[in-house]
């Protein structure tokens, strides 16, 4: 089977106080955009649950891949034993904040669901996919935009504009989620709160990202001058790397060639 896990990029990001727990509470509008990776699934029957993963060899550091993470809890909560063969064509970069580790797990989950024997309906497998990363309930709700909040796992459907174009820029670094959290608690700040976009563009008054105030480059370090100035809602994707670009869809028209910035192009779906 063909999967498709699509990226996200936050629009506003604001982050609560460290909790008890170990996590933190947070307030974004999560967005679904076209760039995405590409996975094969084959499910066989098995007397024991097995998971083979290529494709991930070059960034996966001898982790669990949360591919493997996701198909475990659901065979341990389903009892539905198998093996599964994955083979990913990765396309979202690795701690860019656009969450593809999270999409591609979601997009595991939905697959088993569509074809397990022992499905759990659309509600279990929502509550088990915070279990997973806190970015999975987005994509396991299937919403193009949503009011995020919680640690990740309230999502509530919201109206993005759809078909706005979008320009990432990626630097040449990666960024720890754990050690970005760490930075930002280590800062004297306000707790700031977000609203629901509920169809309008934003602004960066009222859709701030918290990272960026932890973010080793700024937007201007890495964004061309012709676009800062293009009036575009300009954001860190949540903890970063990846900045980018947002355009209401009429005024994209003079940067219909991004390919001269040597940057990634998308559009909101």
């Amino acid at each position: 089977m063909r999967l498709t896990a699509n990226a996200k990029i936050n629009i506003g990001l604001r982050v609560g106080a460290k909790r008890d727990d170990g996590f933190h509470d947070i307030e974004t509008i999560m967005a679904r955009i076209s760039l995405s990776d590409i996975i094969e699934a084959e499910v066989s029957l098995s007397d024991e649950t097995g998971i083979k993963i290529k494709g991930n060899e070059s960034y996966i550091d001898g982790k669990a891949d949360l591919m493997e993470k996701a198909a475990r809890l659901y065979s341990e909560i389903s009892g539905w034993k198998f093996y599964l063969d994955i083979n990913i064509e990765k396309h979202i970069p690795v701690k860019s904040g656009l969450g593809g580790g999270s999409s591609d797990a979601a997009a595991i989950l939905g697959y088993l669901e569509s074809i397990s024997p022992r499905p759990l309906g659309k509600s279990r497998l929502f509550e088990i996919s915070s279990a997973i990363g806190s970015d999975v309930p987005f994509f396991i709700s299937g919403f193009s935009g949503a009011y995020v909040s919680g640690r990740g796992e309230w999502v509530q459907h919201d109206v993005v504009p759809s078909g706005a174009a979008v320009l990432l820029f990626f630097p040449e670094y990666a960024v720890s989620t754990a050690e970005a959290y760490g930075k930002l608690d280590s800062l004297h700040r306000e707790n700031g709160h977000i609203k629901p976009l509920l169809g309008t563009f934003p602004s960066k008054d009222d859709y701030p990202n918290d990272f960026e105030l932890v973010s080793p480059l700024k937007a201007a370090d890495i964004i061309p001058a012709e676009i800062m100035d293009s009036g575009a809602y300009i954001s860190l994707s949540g903890s970063g790397s990846c900045w980018y670009a947002l355009f209401h869809p009429e005024a994209f028209s003079k940067f219909d060639n991004p390919e001269k910035y040597g940057i990634v192009s998308a559009y909101i779906i």
